[in-house]
């Protein structure tokens, strides 16, 4: 996030592609603290949506943080190309 809050400044002014960058990466980072701090106490990896609600809960949280990773990359390279 300290790389990418480096290059906003480098990016075009368009404040929707700056927010979704933004928050795309606040709401991953969240979804995974949630994940990989209840996976140890849960007993569950979350690698597959399969049992009990618990693993589900963190596997739900680990789909959360990469979907919205990969949203924010994609948003980071749109606006890299609107800058060139």
């Amino acid at each position: 996030m300290r790389v990418v809050a480096s290059l906003l400044p480098v990016l075009p002014d368009i404040a929707s592609v700056q927010w979704t960058i933004a928050l795309a990466l606040i709401v991953s980072s969240y979804a995974f603290v949630v994940a990989l701090t209840l996976a140890p106490v849960l007993g569950h990896r979350g690698l597959s949506s399969q049992g009990p609600v618990t693993a589900k809960l963190v596997f739900a949280g680990n789909f959360i943080g990469a979907l919205t990773s990969i949203v924010a990359a994609m948003a980071l390279v749109w606006a890299s190309y609107l800058a060139l």
